[in-house]
């Protein structure tokens, strides 16, 4: 079975990759040429000011976390935890779906070096992702609304069922983990007289992240003079999260790339620009930001912790 896995994890980048060539594969060497001569003209400020907001987003994480913790009775700085939040980043870049390797590390080194019981580390995440939750609600909710009208227009019956279709199969993991959630939000519950006094501010912190990285994405696309609307940007923040969930690669390679290529062009960027922005986005978040994490995991033996867990294997 583990031989499947592998195999699948491999092909489903690969397609994706085959896929791009497939659809822009005529011209695909004058694409190439295209697109690095589109880079050359990328506003550098405009990169530099994506790269602060970044920067920004993991102190804010450091924040919210430092506000839960202190709310289950741990005196913590935000600067004990951000080079915890940092050296989980490329842990993540490293395993596949989204934060599924960082966050066992998060809470193995708050046990080794501040004395968190894994018990509170747990719920402590567990309640970071239950309120992150809202906000990007909320931000589906205002993508639903803007594309219905879109929909209805370019799409025909067929292709609204497809949808129905896809909004079951995303529908049904959750069926089938409803004990799961069930028992996580137990969890919680039973944490709840501890956690509640800080649900506002882990609100109003995790809103801020999500309003940075559409700020974010906004002068990435900037840097490469586009004005995108809104809910393109919205809809290519969301697609990140999306994209980065599914575990079939480390990192989310190939997938992320790939589908928000694809996600682009299908607002009407050229896969030209839409490499750019997506180069570019993907620089920021996976190679600079695995760079900086990688000190903090070997300055404060992150690392070692990592390889002793054997959770990497």
């Amino acid at each position: 079975m583990q031989g499947y896995k592998s195999i699948l994890k491999s092909i489903v980048p690969m397609v994706l990759i085959l896929l791009l060539l497939f659809n822009y594969g005529n011209d695909f060497l004058l694409q190439i040429h295209l697109f690095l001569s589109n880079l050359k003209n990328v506003n550098t400020k405009d990169v530099g000011i994506s790269l602060a907001l970044y920067l920004l987003s993991v102190y804010i994480f450091a924040e919210r976390w430092k506000l839960v913790l202190n709310s289950l009775g741990y005196d913590l700085k935000t600067s004990h935890l951000f080079p915890v939040i940092f050296g989980a980043i490329p842990i993540n870049n490293l395993t596949p779906a989204n934060r599924i390797g960082g966050e066992p590390l998060r809470m193995m080194w708050v046990k080794k070096d501040f004395g968190v019981n894994y018990s509170d580390a747990f719920v402590s995440i567990l309640f970071e992702r239950f309120v992150e939750a809202i906000p990007v609600l909320l931000m589906m909710g205002y993508v639903i609304s803007t594309m219905l009208p879109f929909i209805k227009t370019y799409f025909s019956s067929i292709y609204l069922v497809y949808l129905l279709l896809a909004s079951l199969i995303i529908l049904f993991p959750v069926y089938l983990l409803k004990s799961t959630i069930k028992k996580y939000l137990n969890h919680i519950i039973l944490y709840q007289y501890k956690l509640r006094k800080t649900f506002f501010s882990t609100l109003f912190l995790s809103s801020t992240v999500w309003l940075l990285d559409i700020l974010r994405l906004k002068f990435i696309t900037l840097s490469l003079g586009l004005q995108l609307p809104l809910k393109v940007i919205v809809v290519l923040s969301l697609m990140y999260l999306i994209l980065g969930s599914i575990p079939l690669s480390a990192g989310g390679l190939g997938v992320v790339e790939g589908g928000l290529i694809m996600v682009l062009n299908f607002f009407g960027i050229s896969v030209v620009v839409a490499a750019g922005i997506v180069m570019i986005e993907r620089f920021i978040s996976y190679i600079l930001a695995s760079l900086i994490g990688s000190v903090f995991l070997l300055h404060y033996g992150g690392l070692k912790l990592w390889k002793e867990s054997k959770l990497h294997l």
